[in-house]
């Protein structure tokens, strides 16, 4: 299966259901349960059995899985089949009865990505657009993706969650209060699209970072496909902590683009490098989209059973 894989460097069989049981808190700690939430599924590829989260989404009374990337904007059809009772407008398709992670929407718009062929395994791509205004949580443990109003987020879990400002910039969610080996790193965005990586950086800032003289000095490489194409990854340990607001992970594994060097700085203004999903494999991750934005991990040792 061909995954497109949204490192920010290149880009801008289940059931669906829903899953609700009773209970805000477990002994062990603060949970998704007693929340609409909806079951998500890994995609595998050669380099790693994480390398993309499918999630369920009924547009207009037909299900699909799309692959979620918060490293896109918006939300995306594959493909140039039609589809009947969806409306075309100038920019982008309006699609109506979305159902989503546990929240229902009357209308939303999609955009079509003709040039990208649906598989089926993945039918588009769920970006950023549909969690603004909204909380939107990843319970890693649990396996489910739950979209609420932000009224609705259980106090537990707000108590519970390490809150570091964030901010949506060019269709992208930068998180602030990142440090790398005792040092401010600005510009990280968070994007599950990179969903194996702990931390993927621009080679100059990876080059020092790791204290390595080039990216032939790298622990691993790797390659994977990006958006139609072949690309090369080396990754390697950070000589020191990475911090997220007061969460810390010692020598974070840091991922560069050794064919695209730059990518980060030359896609995004003001990127250096993207967040995946390997640090949060044991976490559950609040994206807090209101006028504030916040990004929320809550303890490991405190969200698993």
């Amino acid at each position: 299966m061909k995954l497109l894989r949204c490192l920010a460097l290149a880009c801008m069989f289940a059931s669906t259901a829903h899953v609700t049981v009773h209970a805000q808190s477990t002994p062990d700690g603060p949970s998704t349960d007693g929340l609409h939430c909806a079951s998500f599924k890994w995609a595998s590829d050669a380099n790693s059995p994480h390398a993309a989260i499918l999630v369920p989404i009924s547009m207009d009374g037909q299900q699909y899985w799309y692959q979620l990337d918060t490293g896109a904007d918006v939300v995306i059809a594959y493909g140039s089949a039609g589809h009947k009772g969806w409306i075309a407008k100038k920019d982008f398709t309006a699609v109506r009865n979305i159902q989503f992670a546990g929240m229902s929407l009357p209308i939303f718009p999609v955009f079509p990505m003709k040039q990208t062929p649906a598989s089926k395994e993945v039918q588009g791509t769920v970006g950023l657009d549909i969690f603004v205004g909204h909380a939107f949580i990843i319970d890693f443990p649990k396996q489910r993706v739950c979209l609420l109003n932000r009224a609705d987020m259980p106090e537990a879990l707000n108590e519970a969650a390490s809150w570091t400002p964030a901010e949506l910039r060019q269709g992208k969610l930068f998180v602030d209060n990142i440090t790398l080996n005792g040092k401010p790193l600005t510009g990280v965005i968070y994007d599950s699209g990179t969903s194996p990586e702990e931390l993927a950086l621009d080679v100059p800032l990876w080059l020092e970072a790791t204290g390595k003289k080039s990216t032939a000095d790298a622990t691993t490489q790797k390659f994977a496909e990006t958006w139609g194409q072949k690309v090369e990854y080396v990754t390697a340990r950070a000589i020191g902590p990475l911090t997220i607001g007061d969460r810390t992970y010692p020598n974070a594994l840091l991922t560069a683009s050794a064919s695209r060097p730059t990518s980060f700085h030359d896609n995004v203004n003001g990127a250096s490098g993207a967040l995946g999903n390997a640090l949060f494999m044991n976490s559950i991750i609040i994206l807090d989209l209101g006028s504030h934005p916040e990004f929320g991990v809550v303890n490991p040792s405190k969200s698993v059973r």
